[in-house]
C-alpha cells in the first residue's frame, strides 16, 4: 500500500510541477496513440491535487505532505471551507503533520471564515500537545482584548476569547502558564551559565 501511495504521490507531484512551471500552458498528457493528447486545465489540476494535499493533512500522511512541500505546493492554500492544511491537521490531532507544516513555513495565524486559527481548532478538539506547538506562534501579540471582552469582530478574536467562549478558558490559562513557566526556567538556566 505504501509503495502504491508513493508512486501515486510522485505522479501528482510531477503533474503539479508541470502546472506550476507554466500554469497557462501545462504539457499535454500522453494518452493512447489513437486519441488526441489531453491538456489538463491548471485550475482543475490544482483543485485535484489540493484534495490529496488536504487528505494527507487530515490523515497525518507526512510522507505525502513532504512530497507536496518539496515540489513547491502552496503550504497555506485554503480549501473550499476556508481551512488550510495546518488547520485541518491541528483539528484532526495530527501532531507530526502540524510539526512538518510549521517547519515548512505554514502560517499558524491564518483565519478561516469563522475567524478561527489552527490553535483554536486544536483547543476545540482538546488537542493539548498540538495547542502547545501552535501557542508559540503568538497570533494575538498586537491584540489587547481581554478573554472576557465581547467579540465584535471574529477576525480579531483572540485565542483567549475563543477559549472563554467555548468553555476552554481553564485549559487555555493552564497552557499559557505552563509555557510561560517553561520559558522563565529556560531564561534563568541560561542566565546562570547552564546549557
Amino acid at each position: 500500500m505504501k509503495q502504491y501511495r508513493l508512486m501515486f504521490t510522485a505522479t501528482l507531484i510531477l503533474l503539479f510541477a508541470d502546472v506550476a512551471a507554466d500554469p497557462q500552458h501545462p504539457a499535454a498528457q500522453k494518452v493512447a496513440a489513437d486519441t488526441k493528447p489531453a491538456v489538463v486545465a491548471p485550475q482543475a489540476a490544482l483543485t485535484e491535487l489540493s484534495q490529496y494535499y488536504f487528505a494527507a493533512a487530515r490523515s497525518g500522511e507526512t510522507a505525502v505532505l513532504r512530497e507536496f512541500i518539496q515540489a513547491g505546493f502552496p503550504v497555506d492554500l485554503k480549501n473550499d471551507g476556508s481551512y488550510t492544511a495546518l488547520m485541518i491537521a491541528a483539528y484532526q490531532g495530527q501532531a507530526s503533520a502540524v510539526d512538518l507544516l510549521l517547519k515548512a513555513g505554514a502560517d499558524a495565524c491564518i483565519r478561516d471564515k469563522r475567524g478561527h486559527t489552527a490553535l483554536m481548532g486544536a483547543m476545540s478538539k482538546a488537542e493539548g500537545q498540538i495547542a502547545k506547538q501552535l501557542y508559540a506562534s503568538d497570533c494575538d501579540h498586537d491584540n489587547t482584548a481581554n478573554a472576557t471582552d465581547a467579540i465584535t469582530d471574529k477576525s480579531q478574536m483572540t485565542a483567549a476569547q475563543f477559549a472563554e467562549k467555548f468553555g476552554q478558558s481553564d485549559k487555555f490559562k493552564a497552557l499559557a502558564t505552563q509555557l510561560q513557566d517553561r520559558g522563565a526556567t529556560a531564561k534563568s538556566t541560561t542566565a546562570a551559565g547552564q546549557p
